[in-house]
Order: C-alpha cells, then sequence, then structure tokens
C-alpha cells in the first residue's frame, strides 16, 4: 500500500520557520542558537496539567533534546492560577489532577533562562466519539486496512478535531486534523490517515479524539502539510505557532475522548 511519511515530531517543529504571535523564527538547521520548545495541554479529563520545555540541536547532532529545569511554570483559567513543579527534566506539572472545563480559555505563562513565554487557548465543546471501526481501502490498486471515527458534527462552524493513534501501545507520530468547513452538522464516518504502517491482523488500535481550537488546528494542519503527512500533504505551509516570545511548540487545551478497536 501506500505509506504516509513517518517523522519525527519534535525534530520537525526544529526544521521550519514558524511565526509567532509577532514575530517570523527563521530556524537555520545547523547555525542557529538552540531554541526553547514548549508543549502544553489542558484536557476535560482528571490529570495534571502538564508542559515538557526542551531546547533545539541542530540537524546534524544527536537527537537528544536537552530539558529545560529551573523554569517557572503556571497555568491560569481567569479565576485561579496553578502552578506546575518540575516532576523530571523539562517536565512540568500540577500537583493534582485537575479537570478543564469547555468553555474557558488557559493561559499559560512559562519563565525559562531569562526569557517569558505566554500562549493562550480555548477548551472548546466536547463533541461525542461516537464509534471506532475497520473498514478496507483500494488505494493504487491495492487493498488497505484503515480504521474509521464516528461522530456527529454540531451545526454551526467552528468545530476543529484532532486525532492521534497507538498502535500495540506505542504512539504513532502521523497528525489527522480536521474542520467543518464542508461537513457542518452532518453525521461523519472518515478513515483515520495518519497510519504509516500496514495494519496487520490483531494490532490493538487505540484512537483519541480531541476538540481543539482553531489555533492548534492550524498549526498542526501546517505541521502535517509541511511533513507531506495526510490527506492534506498537498498544501504546504509553516506551522503557526500560539506560544509568543520565540518559542517553538505549542500550547493547547482540548477536550479528549479515547476508542480502542483489534484488527481483524
Amino acid at each position: 500500500m501506500k505509506k504516509h511519511i513517518k517523522f519525527s515530531f519534535f525534530l520537525l517543529i526544529t526544521a521550519f520557520s514558524l511565526t509567532s504571535c509577532e514575530e517570523v523564527i527563521d530556524v537555520d538547521l545547523n547555525t542557529t542558537d538552540p531554541k526553547i520548545v514548549i508543549e502544553g495541554s489542558v484536557t476535560d479529563q482528571t490529570e495534571p496539567f502538564k508542559v515538557s520545555i526542551n531546547k533545539t540541536v541542530n540537524f546534524d547532532q544527536a537527537n537528544e533534546y536537552p530539558a529545560v529545569s529551573g523554569a517557572l511554570v503556571t497555568i491560569s483559567d481567569g479565576t485561579q492560577t496553578f502552578t506546575l513543579n518540575e516532576t523530571a527534566p523539562g517536565v512540568y506539572k500540577t500537583s493534582d489532577a485537575q479537570k478543564g472545563e469547555p468553555g474557558r480559555t488557559y493561559h499559560l505563562r512559562v519563565e525559562a533562562e531569562g526569557q517569558v513565554f505566554e500562549a493562550r487557548s480555548e477548551m472548546l465543546a466536547l463533541v461525542k466519539f461516537d464509534s471506532l471501526w475497520q473498514d478496507k481501502l483500494n488505494l493504487g490498486g491495492q487493498e488497505a486496512i484503515t480504521v474509521v471515527s464516528g461522530y456527529q458534527d454540531p451545526q454551526g462552524l467552528g468545530n476543529y478535531y484532532r486525532f492521534v493513534l497507538w498502535r500495540n501501545g506505542s504512539i504513532l507520530s502521523d497528525i489527522d486534523v480536521r474542520d467543518d468547513k464542508n461537513s457542518d452538522g452532518r453525521t461523519i464516518s472518515q478513515p483515520i490517515f495518519v497510519l504509516s504502517e500496514d495494519l496487520e491482523v490483531n494490532d490493538t488500535i487505540r484512537v483519541e479524539m480531541q476538540t481543539i481550537d482553531k489555533p492548534i488546528y492550524k498549526y498542526f494542519y501546517a505541521l502535517a502539510a509541511s511533513a507531506g503527512n495526510g490527506p492534506n500533504a498537498s498544501v504546504p505551509g509553516n506551522p503557526v505557532s500560539n506560544l509568543s516570545g520565540g518559542a517553538l511548540g505549542y500550547f493547547s487545551a482540548h477536550t479528549s475522548q479515547e476508542k480502542t478497536v483489534i484488527i481483524r
């Protein structure tokens, strides 16, 4: 079957020019000074808020991304401010499990190595992940196994989705994001185009469906296109980060639901 290109997500985001809220960041793979990379999330699940902070390396160096320790990391929902503690090098979490709420906008602030980085992300309303099943596709005359997601898009434009897959417990780095521009209010049954490897009988596929806001959709859409990944690979573009201050990466507040299917 025709395979999508599989890539290292962390390495990829160091390889492109990212546009922050106010400035264009040009990244030279071999001569640039290390850049701060922030990846943060708030979900509607009862779990700690989490932020990871690392630095980029030159393209010709080993893929060992230095952790950034000693940062001051906070997340605010407009009413409360949560301080995240460093639980492992470069990994920051709230001390207690929290639960994000749809309809709230979350603000991230990171002070690291004398710099300040900020981002905001709105948690949109949950769209129910109704079903997941396997199917077969004909790709270039060859039959391929895929998995199909089912959900009901709400009436009204402005819904955005991201699907994350695990195969036999290992996360796949490919990206599938969608909007409802051409599917507003419809019942959706759509294959998930993030499979870098052929699926086989007895594979266990776990899928997480996230409802994301528009900036996060645009970020991952451009990231996937730049990597030649998925159905949007023909539309290249530079990922637009929602982080200010010159950092790479993203901060996402989203709902999360999971389903699992075993390939038969």
